[in-house]
């Protein structure tokens, strides 16, 4: 049995062979993804058609800046479950110190559901606990996916912001991969 750490530096490898070898698709995707992603309530649509593009890439399709704009069917769930996530981030932000790690770990916890309701369609609750049993499986991996992914997105937003459209594609094949991990290859959604 491989340790969780060699497993999670494959998955980075990986994500990095797909970022290069999918980069100007991704940066033509990230690019589009940061022109609408400032609309207020839409963009958490947005967010999940570029989910649902990048996951096409680490399935191995190609991804196109149309696929932003497809995913509305998931809108209603995912728009509850955020907003669920964002009132628990504001009262644990007003706690000293610990609220913000918590903060942390709650975004470790509610990131396996955010990729269920978007990919699987789950109805929001059915996502937060199966978000819960999913980290419970594989908590390390899940800490690592969310932290080097925010990192990789991060280098590229402190270059100015822009070079956020370089990095977002990277971190978020990071998350892809890590929600993927010890999946069955599923049909793309188009």
């Amino acid at each position: 049995m491989t340790a969780p750490s060699d497993d999670f530096g494959g998955l980075v490898t990986r994500a990095t062979r797909l970022w290069t070898g999918n980069f100007g698709n991704l940066l033509v995707l990230s690019l589009v993804f940061s022109l609408v992603a400032w609309i207020p309530v839409a963009n958490i649509g947005f967010l999940a058609g570029y989910i649902r593009a990048v996951l096409k890439v680490a399935r191995g399709g190609k991804a196109e800046p149309g696929d932003i704009f497809r995913a509305w069917d998931c809108f209603g769930d995912l728009f509850v479950y955020f907003l669920l996530v964002v009132v628990a981030m504001f009262a644990l932000n007003h706690v000293p110190v610990i609220g913000q790690v918590a903060g942390f770990v709650l975004s470790v916890v509610v990131a396996p559901g955010m990729y269920g309701i978007i990919d699987r369609r789950m109805k929001f609750m059915d996502a937060l606990r199966w978000s819960l049993e999913t980290i419970r499986g594989d908590l390390a991996g899940w800490i690592l996916a969310v932290l080097v992914g925010s990192i990789f997105t991060a280098v590229g937003a402190l270059l100015l912001g822009i070079g956020i459209i370089i990095t977002l594609g990277w971190g978020s094949l990071v998350m892809a991969l890590q929600y993927d991990k010890g999946e069955q290859p599923r049909v793309i959604i188009l």
